[in-house]
C-alpha cells in the first residue's frame, strides 16, 4: 500500500488482500481511519494476453469484470450483478466529446466518433488498434490497463457524505473477473487472456472536526438512492424464420415485485455469442451491444396497465432513442446505432472499416429500452414483438438479431435507504 497525504486528506493504494486471478480481488479497508470519501477507484482493470486483439470497443477493459460488490462485514450496502451490459448504456450514455476525449482513453475503449478528412465519413481516429495505446500486452507491466470510478456501480456512494469507520467498520470491496472467450474480453476469441491485479484508491479523511460534522449528518439524515438491480429472460428464435412473420414475447419479471422501481433499462443480447464473431474477430461491440430488432414493439404492463399508450406501445426506433434521451439525458447515438440492418452503415460508418470489419457490425447496436416505473411493483409484465426478415444474416457484415434468440437483461433502480440507528449501527432497508 501507498499513500500521499495533505494534512486533511490521505490518498491511499490498496492491494488486494485476497487475489486470484480470473476468479477474484478483495480488497479491506483500514478500521483504524476515521472516515472514507465515497469517490473510491479500482485502478489497474485489465488483462494480459498472449498476442493480438483489442479490448471490448464498448465497454474496453471494463469487460474484464464479471460482479461487483461494496460490502461491511456480511451486509451487501451496494453491488452490480452481470455489470457489461450496463456498463456498455453508461458508454454510450456520455457525450460524444467526453467519449472521444477522455472515456475512451481511461477505460481503453472506441467510443466518441469524428469526421475523417479523408473521406468525411465518421471514425474513432485514435482507436486501440495496435498503432495507438490500449491493447493489452502479454508482459503485466507493459499491458494497458484501466480506470474504474465505483460509483458507477455502486449508487450508494453518491448519496453518502463520506463513509465513517465508526458506522461502517468493517469496509471491503469484492471484485469477480472473467476472462474467458465467451466474454469477449478482447476482440480476439483465440486470445488467452489473465485478469491484472487490480488497486483500489480511496481518500481516508483525518480531520476529526470534518468527519465528525459528516458523520453527524449521515447520523441525522441517513442515506436514500437508487440501487441497480439485474434481472432478465429470454426471447426464443422464431419458431420459423420467414420473412414478415410477426413474434412476440410477453414475460412476467419477479425479480422486482414488492420493490419500488423508477427507471427500468432494458438491454437486447444474443443468447449465442458467437453470432456477434467473423470467425476469431469479435464484429463490433460484440455481446456488449444491445441489438436492434426489425419493426420492434414493447409494452410495459404495470400491476394489470399498460404503461405506454397504444397497443403496441413503443413502436420506432427515434422513438426509443427519444425515450433514452429523456430519462437518462445525454447519450453519444451516432446514425444507425438504433436502426436494424441499417444499409447505409457502410457509406457513413467507416467507424467498422478494416479491423472492425463491416460498418454494419454497429448498425442496431445501440438499441435500449427504458421506461419509467415510479411506483411499487405489484405486478410486471414486458411485451417484445419483432418482425422476422427471413435472412441467415452473415458473419462479415453483422448478425440478424431480428432472427436469433437474446437474452434482456433488465437494470432497475431500486429506491433504498440506509437508516443509522442512535447506537450507531445502520440497518439497510427497500424504501417505503
Amino acid at each position: 500500500m501507498s499513500s500521499y497525504n495533505n494534512g486533511d486528506l490521505h490518498t491511499e493504494y490498496i492491494d488486494p488482500q485476497i487475489y486470484v486471478p480470473n476468479g477474484r480481488a478483495s480488497f479491506d479497508l483500514d478500521a483504524s481511519k476515521l472516515a472514507y470519501l465515497p469517490n473510491m477507484r479500482l485502478l489497474n482493470v485489465g488483462v494480459t494476453s498472449d498476442a493480438g486483439g483489442a479490448y471490448n470497443r464498448l465497454v474496453g477493459s471494463m469487460s474484464v469484470v464479471r460482479n461487483i460488490r461494496l460490502l461491511d462485514g456480511r451486509t451487501e450496502l451496494s453491488a452490480l450483478r452481470n455489470p457489461v451490459p450496463y456498463l456498455g448504456f453508461k458508454a454510450q450514455q456520455r457525450t460524444n466529446a467526453d467519449n472521444a476525449s477522455t472515456a475512451s482513453w481511461l477505460k481503453n475503449a472506441v467510443v466518441g466518433l469524428e469526421v475523417d478528412e479523408t473521406n468525411e465519413a465518421l471514425n474513432h481516429l485514435y482507436n486501440n488498434a495496435a498503432s495507438d495505446t490500449g491493447q493489452p500486452d502479454a508482459a503485466a507491466n507493459a499491458t494497458n490497463v484501466g480506470y474504474l470510478d465505483l460509483r458507477e456501480v455502486f449508487p450508494i456512494l453518491n448519496s453518502l457524505p463520506c463513509l465513517p469507520t465508526s458506522v461502517f467498520p468493517n469496509l471491503r470491496v469484492e471484485v469477480e473477473f472473467q476472462t474467458n472467450a465467451a466474454a469477449q474480453v478482447t476482440t480476439n476469441n483465440t486470445r488467452v487472456n489473465t485478469s491484472v491485479r487490480p488497486i483500489l484508491a480511496v481518500d481516508a479523511v483525518e480531520n476529526p472536526e470534518l468527519v465528525a460534522a459528516l458523520s453527524r449528518a449521515l447520523k441525522d439524515q441517513g442515506a436514500r438512492w437508487m440501487e441497480v438491480e439485474h434481472d432478465r429472460f429470454n426471447i426464443a428464435a422464431p419458431a420459423a424464420n420467414t420473412a414478415g412473420v410477426k413474434q412476440t414475447t410477453s414475460q412476467q419479471s419477479m425479480g422486482f415485485v414488492g420493490k419500488r422501481v423508477e427507471r427500468l433499462l432494458m438491454v437486447k443480447n444474443l443468447q449465442a455469442v458467437a453470432e456477434t464473431e467473423n470467425g476469431v474477430e469479435v464484429m463490433g461491440y460484440g455481446n456488449a451491444a444491445s441489438q436492434a430488432f426489425q419493426d420492434q414493439e414493447t409494452q410495459v404492463r404495470l400491476n394489470g396497465k399498460n404503461v405506454f399508450p397504444g397497443f403496441g406501445g413503443v413502436t420506432r426506433p427515434m422513438e426509443r432513442l427519444g425515450l433514452i434521451s429523456d430519462e437518462y439525458g445525454s447519450c453519444s447515438a451516432y446514425p444507425g446505432s438504433v436502426f436494424y440492418n441499417w444499409s447505409n452503415a457502410d457509406i457513413l460508418l467507416k467507424y467498422g472499416a478494416g479491423q472492425f470489419n463491416s460498418g454494419k457490425a454497429f448498425a442496431g447496436a445501440l438499441s435500449y429500452d427504458c421506461v419509467r416505473i415510479g411506483a411499487r411493483v405489484a405486478d410486471l409484465q414486458i411485451q417484445i414483438s419483432r418482425t422476422a426478415d427471413g435472412a441467415a444474416g452473415s458473419a462479415t457484415t453483422a448478425p440478424r438479431s431480428t432472427n436469433l434468440a437474446c437474452n434482456v437483461n433488465m437494470y432497475a433502480e431500486i429506491d433504498k435507504s440506509l437508516v443509522v440507528r442512535p447506537d450507531g449501527s445502520y440497518v439497510v432497508v427497500y424504501s417505503a
